[in-house]
């Protein structure tokens, strides 16, 4: 009997399998390689279509302080919520790392059809 999946995509490392075709990442997995992707592109440099990803490249540069924080996150909830249609959001909290010129980030989710609550952490620097 196959494998069920809700949700597959490629392994973004593009690691072979034994048979030489590229891995796929199902479920979790592949949605957390489709929220990094929107984290990590900068709008534009996706050809075909530029509004792809957060608009957040440039609050990077800006004073490490509670308003960009604030700002950066309505910016990467808007994307993720616009990009990212399998999951819902239930919440985005920042924390401004004001001597390393970085924000922590923690990203609350839940895949649609499931009550259980992903975490994503990661941090943003320059």
């Amino acid at each position: 009997m196959a494998d069920v999946f809700f949700y597959s995509d490629y392994d973004g490392n593009f690691t072979r399998q034994a048979d030489g075709d590229i891995q796929r990442d199902t479920d979790v997995d592949a949605i957390f390689n489709s929220i990094t992707n929107i984290v990590l592109t900068v709008q534009g440099e996706r050809r075909m279509l530029p509004t792809f990803a957060s608009n957040i490249k440039y609050l990077l540069f800006e004073p490490v302080d509670e308003t960009t924080a604030r700002l950066i996150a309505e910016g990467l909830v808007d994307a993720i919520r616009i990009w990212e249609n399998r999951i819902d959001i239930t919440g985005f909290d920042i924390e401004p790392l004001y001597d390393d010129n970085a924000y922590r980030c923690r990203l609350k989710y839940t895949i649609v059809g499931s009550t259980e609550v992903e975490t994503i952490n990661f941090i943003l620097t320059r």
